[in-house]
């Protein structure tokens, strides 16, 4: 659904965008371009295979990149929130997204186009930098997430990743992530991770209001997810 778009200027998430990088005259030129949707809860924003038309940046709400499988599962690789870019990868190598992303709630996202984003990267040198520096943060964390997968135990596992989604969600008291999105994020089944945020809670290391979760003891998980066998 299409909205008059949130100024650039004014926005709360700029502070942290890599479009704080950028000049009043820049940020100026990409407000007057872009477009702003509003996206349902479970809407695609882009889906995989399809070719990028320029780069998105989430002012509100959360975006799940994930990946489906020919089994029909689904592997959550990332979770954007406010401020995030998405697709930007696909855009800079010319090739079709390697990911869906789709709205885990209603969230806000504005499209700036393609010729802007790789204008900024040729003439905006701490742009193009900091854009760097958050490719290799994301590939490093990719890298890491799928050894844990392959060698830690699911408990280990699921207790990292609510650490993980603490720090992502952290403007907020709660968690608010399906049980699914939750196996599918941290390579597991929906039993399995319903069993486990029972365990965590029966061991008050959460507290859980709904499908909502909210984490009463960071270090206990932290050990839990430190455990290798």
């Amino acid at each position: 659904m299409r909205m008059p778009h949130p100024e650039c200027t004014t926005c709360k998430s700029r502070g942290s965008s890599l479009f704080n990088f950028c000049s009043c005259a820049e940020t100026e030129k990409i407000n007057l371009s872009k477009t702003c949707n509003i996206y349902k809860k479970d809407q695609v924003v882009f889906h995989e295979n399809v070719f990028p038309i320029g780069l998105f940046c989430i002012n509100s709400g959360s975006i799940k990149l994930s990946k489906i499988f020919s089994t029909g599962k689904e592997q959550i690789l990332r979770i954007a929130r406010a401020g995030d870019f998405i697709g930007y990868r696909s855009l800079i190598t010319n090739d079709p997204y390697s990911v869906t992303a789709t709205a885990l709630e209603d969230s806000t996202i504005c499209l700036i186009p393609k010729g802007e984003f790789h204008e900024l990267m040729q003439t905006n040198k701490n742009f193009y930098e900091a854009l760097l520096a958050t490719i290799c943060k994301e590939l490093e964390s990719t890298e890491t997430k799928v050894s844990e997968i392959a060698y830690k135990p699911v408990r280990g596992r699921i207790a990292e990743a609510l650490l993980l989604l603490a720090n992502i969600y952290k403007k907020e008291e709660y968690i608010n992530l399906t049980r699914e999105d939750l196996a599918s994020f941290v390579g597991t089944v929906k039993e399995t991770a319903i069993r486990v945020v029972s365990e965590f809670k029966d061991e008050k290391l959460i507290s859980i209001d709904k499908r909502r979760i909210k984490i009463i003891n960071s270090k206990g998980l932290l050990q839990i997810s430190n455990l290798y066998d």
